[in-house]
């Protein structure tokens, strides 16, 4: 629990960004794309890889029910968090990630507040911590090995979720077009909480402002920097 997600427990400002969506209850990613004044859902879990910024992850709580874009709490992690502004925000995470050629190939957000899905990424975030040590000044390359199913409840109320496994299969440099676009908290919530346990790794030069399927193919020896650069 490294990023201090807490899974017992049952707006911000910037740029709109095109985001990937991670669907705990069938373990499928999909980029959600607008065209045609419409949003489509295509799903890449197959083909998922992404340079993930997890230098400026952001934890803290995000509201996705406001029936339009959702309300972010966020801070970046090792730095203030907002206080929590109502019962409708929920823990949760935001990234911002780049995909790969095969899957897009643009810069997306990923957020969440599944905690299926976050026990997914505080488990990738304590492999990043370790792996910058001998990859200072890189960004992890990521792919989506496996999901494995985590079931809660009992009786009418027992449901199963797919927790992901991340897997960090390269390190490249941070891509020119990965620049680190915070989401500000909401005047009213501009009073910070304590901060979360900072062990920041070395800086990489960012600007601070159906069930599921079988494992991805194991890594290759192609140099993914081709993908990202």
């Amino acid at each position: 629990m490294a990023l201090g997600f807490n899974y017992s427990s049952g707006e911000g400002s910037g740029e709109i960004m095109a985001i990937v969506k991670y669907d705990a209850r069938s373990g499928r990613m999909s980029r959600r794309d607008y065209e045609n004044n419409e949003n489509t859902l295509v799903d890449i879990t197959r083909s998922f890889k992404a340079v993930f910024d997890l230098e400026n992850i952001e934890v803290g709580t995000i509201n996705f029910s406001t029936g339009g874009a959702p309300s972010f709490a966020v801070g970046r992690y090792g730095g203030a968090i907002p206080a929590v502004p109502d019962a409708l925000h929920k823990p949760g995470f935001r990234i911002v990630i780049k995909l790969g050629k095969d899957c897009g190939g643009d810069i997306r957000e990923f957020a969440s507040t599944a905690k299926a899905c976050m026990r997914g990424v505080d488990d990738l975030h304590t492999a990043y911590m370790e792996g910058v040590k001998a990859n200072p000044g890189k960004l992890p390359v990521v792919i989506l090995k496996d999901t494995v199913p985590v079931t809660t409840g009992e009786g009418q109320k027992k449901s199963t979720n797919y927790s992901p496994i991340f897997e960090i299969v390269s390190w490249v440099a941070r891509p020119a077009d990965l620049v680190f676009s915070p989401k500000a908290p909401l005047a009213a919530q501009a009073q910070a909480a304590a901060p979360v346990q900072s062990n920041s790794p070395p800086s990489t030069g960012s600007t601070r402002v159906a069930p599921p399927p079988a494992a991805a193919p194991a890594a290759s020896t192609h140099d993914d920097s081709e993908d990202f650069g």
